[in-house]
């Protein structure tokens, strides 16, 4: 026997619209392929391909040719942040060209230094490490050596080679901090050629390179081995 919409529906021609409509969006947003995901963008990086790569092969709930609804970009961005050089990401939806866009922040080196196993390892402005991975060129970030290289540490030196001026930065030799209130460094031209400056904590690093000028300009000085600005306003010059 046919079955007979109800009088409700026949008088509302506009329910049953709505109703058709509503199905149909949800049959092309979680089904259809018309609305599909079918390529990767990345911006922020060069490393497209291993971005690429890692989306693809370490994410088995997405394919390419998924419905873009059914894409769980919060899964994709949860695994991107384990890589340890990225800073940020972001991955959304690009529903009008039917992709997934991906946006990465990579972390930028300040310093390095070598970890028990003696692999090379690169800090940022936050004190994060990271792998070395594609950074070239690592003679152009000072080399650090730690008392332990814990948090507070990588925090206080990330800190300290931020506000250090380039010229002091270029003819850095070594960095090495015991404490956050013990930083010191050696700088090859200066004094009698490879002088010891110990800066104390990071702090004050502004008031501490005009008092270190200040010294260094006094023919009394040319020669020095050792310069503590610990307390900037009682400097020692030795």
């Amino acid at each position: 026997m046919r079955k007979r919409l109800p009088v409700r529906l026949k008088r509302s021609p506009g329910i049953v619209l709505g109703i058709a409509l509503f199905a149909l969006v949800t049959y092309l947003l979680g089904w259809s392929t018309l609305l599909a995901a079918r390529s990767i963008e990345i911006d922020g990086t060069l490393r497209k391909t291993e971005i690429t790569s890692y989306v693809l092969n370490s994410n088995s709930t997405f394919h390419l040719g998924q419905p873009l609804a059914r894409v769980d970009v919060h899964s994709i961005s949860r695994r991107l942040s384990q890589l340890d050089w990225v800073e940020k990401e972001s991955v959304k939806r690009d529903w009008l060209h039917g992709r997934i866009k991906v946006t990465i922040e990579e972390r930028l080196p300040v310093a390095q230094f070598m970890d028990q196993s003696g692999s090379i390892k690169l800090i940022d402005k936050n004190g994060k490490v990271f792998s070395v991975s594609r950074y070239e060129q690592l003679d152009k970030y000072p080399i650090i050596k730690f008392a332990n290289n814990d948090a507070e540490l990588l925090t206080a030196i990330a800190g300290f080679v931020q506000v250090l001026p380039s010229d002091l930065l270029a003819n850095l030799e070594s960095l090495a901090i015991r404490s956050p209130e013990f930083i010191q460094s050696v700088h090859s031209g200066l004094g009698n050629g490879h002088l010891i400056i110990r800066w104390g904590d990071n702090q004050e690093v502004t008031t501490k390179v005009k008092v270190l000028r200040t010294l260094l300009a006094l023919p009394e000085n040319a020669k020095s081995k050792l310069i503590d600005l610990s307390s900037p306003l009682s400097p020692i010059a030795k």
